[in-house]
């Protein structure tokens, strides 16, 4: 019975498309426009060269040089492997769905197991802080304060999501390799093992895959919310288009008659939450690696309510 209805659904959504692939050409010829125009300049510019640059220190195996270093802490706070160190870091400074992507390199190199990848990815979902601080605040609330204080409840919703989930999946190789290496000397060995011209061309091109399949993640959505409402005005919408792509929801948000609050404490659910799009990125990235989804999504609901806790504390001190 559930197969027959998701292909009947699955089915219905295509036919749904294609009839307003005719009938409303022109409308969708401006959303995959304004997708084109999102990629070039926001998406492709702050991911692919850190997609790069990461596959190029996975390559030198600077995750395990991390996680020599970060093992302890890594242990203590989520239970997992010190390699989840790099993902953490990294993934902070890029933005999502980054984060799925370096597992996924990792998982390839066998540094981490299925097993460490489901359990990292719980605390791992960080937003771009250039995106929060500055498109978020000055653009969205006019205040780059505010920015600040979306941000810093986006990090500490992580590290709080990380501890409550730090007993799913314990990592069963976390004292693996216990014993400490010096860092600097096994780091000068592997950059002068590497072949830099060769990793350097295996990075560019592992990395257009993704972005091309976050690109077309995104059209597809952004035409998905535009088939559904023909005008994003009013609450409901706007909280169904923040949960399905949220920059789109984001915007919309910022344009109502909300008070500066509630718009702060939404954008704040929104952000950590993510939005499906985002989900349907990393699930898309990890797909041959059969991560669960549900527990993924717990995590992220959680994230989003433990945010705006943070957020409503924040304003209150």
């Amino acid at each position: 019975m559930k197969k027959r209805l998701y292909s009947l659904t699955v089915i219905f959504t295509i036919i749904i498309l294609i009839i307003n692939i005719f009938t409303k050409s022109e409308h969708l010829t401006g959303i995959i426009t304004f997708s084109v125009n999102l990629f070039i300049k926001n998406i492709f510019p702050s991911l692919f060269p850190m997609f790069i640059i990461s596959s190029i220190l996975v390559e030198i195996d600077i995750p395990k040089v991390l996680g020599n270093l970060f093992k302890k802490p890594m242990s203590f706070i989520f239970k997992t492997k010190g390699e989840g160190a790099f993902i953490f870091f990294m993934s902070m400074i890029t933005g999502f769905p980054s984060s799925a992507k370096y597992l996924n390199d990792l998982m390839d190199k066998n540094l981490i197991t299925k097993r460490d990848t489901e359990k990292i990815l719980m605390f791992t979902f960080f937003s771009n802080p250039l995106f929060i601080i500055n498109t978020v605040g000055n653009l969205f609330l006019n205040s780059m304060y505010l920015g600040f204080l979306v941000f810093l409840s986006h990090i500490i919703g992580n590290i709080i999501v990380g501890i409550i989930f730090r007993n799913y999946k314990s990592s069963q190789t976390i004292n693996d390799n216990s014993q400490n290496f010096s860092s600097f000397k096994y780091l000068n060995n592997k950059i002068n093992e590497c072949n830099i011209f060769k990793v350097l061309l295996k990075s560019i091109r592992s990395s257009l895959d993704v972005l091309i399949n976050i690109f077309g993640i995104v059209t597809f959505f952004l035409i998905i919310i535009n088939l559904i409402f023909k005008d994003i005005t009013s609450i409901p919408a706007i909280f169904i288009t923040g949960l399905t792509e949220m920059t789109t929801g984001l915007k919309y948000l910022s344009l109502t008659d909300l008070s500066l609050f509630l718009k702060l404490i939404i954008s704040a659910f929104f952000i950590s939450f993510g939005g499906f799009s985002v989900h349907f990125q990393i699930m898309s990235i990890l797909n041959e690696k059969k991560i669960k989804y549900l527990p993924f999504l717990l995590a992220r609901t959680i994230h989003g309510l433990v945010s705006v806790f943070i957020i409503i504390i924040m304003t209150l001190l």
